[in-house]
């Protein structure tokens, strides 16, 4: 029994592992699109639950019958806990008891597994979605009722006649373990906690990854139409037209070509203007000093490195932005910066007006009335 155990959960992780794959674009996609970034702990639940499925589904349908099928079998049971009377037949029947002999019985290891099963589920329904207990309850009932009813037709009629028994006692035992996992679920410490929508929610005046990939193809084009056709392509007159859009100009206007272009602007973390030595540090390990590293490293380079230094600035530039609600990445958080949305010229810093005292109301004087003459 172990050994059929082991060999579902080795196709379903199987499985997983293909249907993961093609599913991992699709969900950041998904993710990106809804909420502005890629929220890690609502993908790693996802994730842990296409995975939980996959192989829940192939400990629970695996092996399919390879001959035919005796369709005059009852493959129904109605009676509830009809394992523990057949448990104790089998004991009896071969001369044990004990507690021992209990807990190794093929009856009561099926019902045990058939509780763990939905433990997972309890769990994360409660640690990372904050359900109750009812709601728990309920929601393993209605997945095991699927399952057995699934059974009983023969897997939706792929099958002439169920392979399976359909058991009342798979219903109470897989609501027992998602209950159970609903009670062990705060000693759950791998498991985490999904935010809202508000705290999944990238900040309403960040630039996402996408417009800032336009932004920089739209520098590399201007850069490389200049050093062609202005400079002839020397790679020093490159580098200093690279500074020229990439430094000197977000230094004094906030923007480069391509950041204007696509609307958006550079300032500090805080949402003041950017100092020029914040600008030269963000750029030196970010796309200018990537632009320098291409034109100017030595042509007989090991490959090794220069697929590093890409890998590196690809996730340090643009992968880890796209998990964080602010979509700051390494050259921004080295040089405590932050791209932030613009649809139209840089706000004047005002000084903050003088504050003047309020006019005191006095009681006019009231002047005696002249006596006539």
């Amino acid at each position: 029994m172990l050994s059929s155990y082991l060999e579902s959960v080795r196709t379903g992780f199987g499985a997983f592992v293909g249907v993961g794959t093609l599913v991992l674009l699709p969900l950041i996609a998904l993710h990106y699109h809804r909420f502005g970034r890629v929220e890690p702990r609502r993908a790693l639940v996802l994730y842990g639950l296409l995975a939980y499925g996959l192989v829940a589904l192939a400990l629970i349908f695996l092996p399919f019958p390879s001959g035919p099928l005796d369709c005059d079998d009852q493959m129904l049971s109605t009676t509830p806990f009809q394992w523990v009377t057949d448990m104790r037949n089998n004991l009896a029947y071969n001369g044990r008891s004990g507690v021992r002999a209990v807990v190794t019985s093929s009856a009561f290891v099926q019902q045990a597994f058939n509780v763990a099963l939905f433990v997972p589920l309890g769990v994360v329904l409660r640690k990372s979605y904050g359900r109750g207990p009812l709601a728990v309850l309920a929601i393993g009932l209605g997945l095991s009722l699927a399952v057995e009813v699934v059974q009983y037709s023969g897997n939706l009629g792929v099958y002439p006649c169920p392979y399976r028994i359909a058991d009342v006692d798979d219903l109470i035992s897989n609501s027992a373990g998602a209950l159970l996992g609903w009670m062990i679920a705060p000693v759950a410490l791998v498991v985490p906690s999904v935010p809202d929508a508000d705290a999944s929610t990238a900040l309403p005046d960040s630039v996402t990854v996408p417009r800032r990939l336009m932004a920089l193809l739209a520098d590399l084009v201007l850069l490389i139409a200049t050093a062609h056709l202005v400079f002839r392509d020397n790679p020093w007159w490159a580098v200093a037209v690279a500074v020229v859009f990439r430094v000197v100009l977000p230094a004094a206007t906030g923007r480069t070509p391509g950041s204007w272009l696509v609307r958006y602007r550079l300032r500090r973390a805080d949402g003041t203007r950017a100092a020029p030595h914040r600008v030269v540090l963000r750029e030196l390990v970010g796309a200018t000093g990537l632009i320098a590293y291409t034109v100017l490293a030595p042509t007989p380079w090991p490959f090794a490195v220069d697929l590093t230094v890409l890998v590196l600035f690809v996730l340090g530039g643009f992968a880890l932005p796209a998990f964080r609600r602010d979509q700051r990445g390494v050259p921004d958080l080295v040089a405590g910066t932050r791209a932030v949305r613009s649809t139209g010229p840089l706000p004047v810093e005002r000084e903050a007006p003088v504050e003047r005292e309020a006019p005191v109301d006095r009681p006019r004087e009231v002047r005696p009335a002249e006596s006539p003459r």
